[in-house]
């Protein structure tokens, strides 16, 4: 979220991490499983979850917020006991497909 690694933070914009062919490039910013010797052990297990995850909740359910609720914070609370980057609570409608 640093406006001087990543201008716009607020912004989704993945072509932030591709490279000029399309592929995922590794940025020094970010370093969601750790780096060097600490690196975590169950860094492709997890990532493989978190696809599995995402793709079926989006496969079978449409998000949105509901009428009249504000959008979500970007800026979220550090828990400084667990190193942890959490977002606010907020409210979204999760609508079944057909």
């Amino acid at each position: 979220m640093d406006p001087q690694l990543f201008p716009e933070p607020n912004q989704f914009q993945p072509e932030r991490f591709l490279n000029h062919d399309g592929n995922f490039v590794k940025h020094e910013a970010l370093i969601p499983f750790g780096i060097g010797h600490r690196v975590c052990l169950g860094e492709q297990l997890a990532k493989m979850e978190l696809f599995m995850l995402f793709v079926s909740l989006m496969q079978r359910f449409t998000f949105h917020l509901p009428e009249g609720a504000p959008e979500p914070s970007m800026v979220g609370r550090f828990e400084p006991a667990t190193f942890v980057h959490s977002p606010f609570p907020f409210e979204l409608c999760a609508i079944p497909r057909e």
